[in-house]
């Protein structure tokens, strides 16, 4: 069986995921290497010459159901396919029957991709000052 090595090390991925959800999303949180290191989540990560061009976070909740979260690209890698690649990935590699999401209704490229995964919208409610839409739809891609 083939192995795989990256040439970043943990610290170092989960530092460049903090930069880019702390400036690539309108967060209330402000992450750092070790929430993300801390976390339940496991990342898909796009890397190009040692950077991390793009992420998606995938959390599982109970056995039921998973959360994709934090899905972040650099604005220089937008539109040509990172976000929907790593979204497959979470999709394809959840171990749940649904996944779920939450997305403000003001990121329309972001619902446009989820939709385009197959991702319905199921409910629209208030957080913090702005509506989200919550999108889910089975784990697995069909």
């Amino acid at each position: 069986m083939a192995q795989f090595y990256v040439s970043l090390n943990s610290l170092e991925m989960a530092t460049q995921i903090a930069n880019l959800l702390n400036k690539a999303n309108r967060l209330t949180v402000v992450h750092t290497a070790d929430t993300i290191l801390s976390s339940p989540a496991k990342y898909f990560v796009e890397v190009c010459e040692n950077k991390i061009i793009g992420c998606v976070g995938l959390t599982k909740i109970n056995n039921n159901i998973s959360k994709a979260h934090h899905g972040s690209v650099l604005p220089q890698y937008r539109k040509k396919g990172v976000g929907k690649k790593l979204l497959k990935l979470a999709v394809i590699h959840c171990e749940t029957p649904y996944i779920f999401g939450k997305i403000r209704e003001d990121n329309i490229p972001s619902l446009s991709m989820s939709f385009s995964v197959g991702f319905k919208a199921i409910q629209r409610e208030w957080n913090r000052g702005h509506k989200l839409i919550l999108v889910r739809r089975r784990g697995g891609l069909e």
